[in-house]
């Protein structure tokens, strides 16, 4: 089990990342070098929205998964996936034994490609579902509630940057870029110097004008 040190180098590690890295599957592979540093998993995976689909798409997946069922760029069902009820409820998921616990039949894929133990958690942003962090363990009882509180407070670290590189706004879903305001209101000025090149190409792009009607 991961110590409060440990914890905080992850999640420092991670705010590093979110300066440095550009695209999601980049900022996922960071969080999953740093997450390996005080948590045991044998694969990881990012899941983002998907506005134009209404669904949840595999943006990324780390450690073992060459022959998997589940592919990056595959899409998992807000109604019928355990992402999809993390992501609905924004609640973490937690699963001991996996093949007794299942809920959703693709879980039944993972169990069949041998994993015993399962940790999601939502990135959430302004109160609103950005995407789902998942571990896996080929080991029964792998986590614990204890496991998904430290896998939420190193997940929370990259919920901004991922919002931030997904094609849409979080309060203004017609638009396909972040607007400022959003921007600086999910850190001031801090935040708004973080992502000043993304905001400049907002602007080339025709800035409000994008938003279909809505409002920044």
């Amino acid at each position: 089990m991961p110590t409060n040190t440990d914890l905080c180098r992850a999640v420092i590690a991670e705010n590093r990342v979110a300066i440095l890295e550009n695209a999601p599957e980049k900022v996922c592979y960071k969080m999953c070098e740093a997450l390996k540093r005080v948590m045991r998993y044998d694969r990881a995976g990012l899941t983002v929205y998907d506005p134009k689909h209404d669904t949840l798409k595999i943006a990324a997946l780390y450690g073992s998964y060459e022959n998997s069922f589940f592919r990056v760029g595959d899409f998992l069902g807000r109604g019928n996936s355990q992402n999809g009820w993390t992501f609905e409820h924004q609640s973490g998921t937690l699963r001991r034994d996996l093949a007794k616990e299942h809920q959703f039949g693709l879980e039944k894929y993972t169990v069949e490609e041998g994993f015993r133990s399962l940790c999601s958690v939502p990135l959430v942003v302004h109160g609103k579902s950005v995407g789902v962090v998942t571990i896996l363990s080929r080991q029964r009882n792998q986590y614990s509630d204890r496991h998904g509180k430290s896998l939420q407070d190193v997940a929370n670290q990259i919920a901004f940057p991922v919002a931030m590189l997904t094609p849409h706004c979080l309060r203004h879903p017609q638009s396909k870029l972040m607007c400022p305001s959003c921007v600086g209101s999910g850190g001031g000025r801090t935040t708004t110097a973080k992502y000043k090149e993304q905001l400049s190409v907002w602007g080339q792009k025709g800035g409000r004008g994008k938003l279909g009607g809505g409002k920044a």
